[in-house]
């Protein structure tokens, strides 16, 4: 790989890297803006979709579960079983930024 190419890469990279992130944050302020509106609406008829032009707005349920070894370890679980029953993946993080940037995650 040329070093032009690389360079253009990382480059890219960046560039992309920071447009998610912008675009992230105008999510967050669209969605704040949007609850307030559409939940009342969703509480009264929970199954159907709101309808904007021909774009479809549903809202769905769900939940997120984590293991936290340290509550195990207040409760009396042992070390080695924490130890066993947790799965450990190695893997490289990529990180892009700019002099005067905060560190910016892939």
């Amino acid at each position: 790989m040329s070093d032009e190419r690389l360079v253009d890469l990382i480059v890219s990279l960046y560039d992309i890297r920071r447009q998610r992130t912008d675009l992230e944050k105008l999510e967050k302020a669209a969605l704040a803006a949007l609850k307030p509106l559409v939940d009342p609406k969703f509480d009264e008829l929970p199954d159907q979709p709101i309808v904007a032009m021909d774009v479809y707005l549903k809202r769905t349920s769900g939940e997120n579960r984590t293991i936290s070894a340290d509550l195990l370890l207040e409760r009396g679980v042992a070390a080695d079983i924490i130890r066993y029953a947790t799965k450990t993946t190695s893997y490289f993080r990529y990180v892009t930024n700019k002099p005067g940037d905060k560190a910016r995650r892939p």
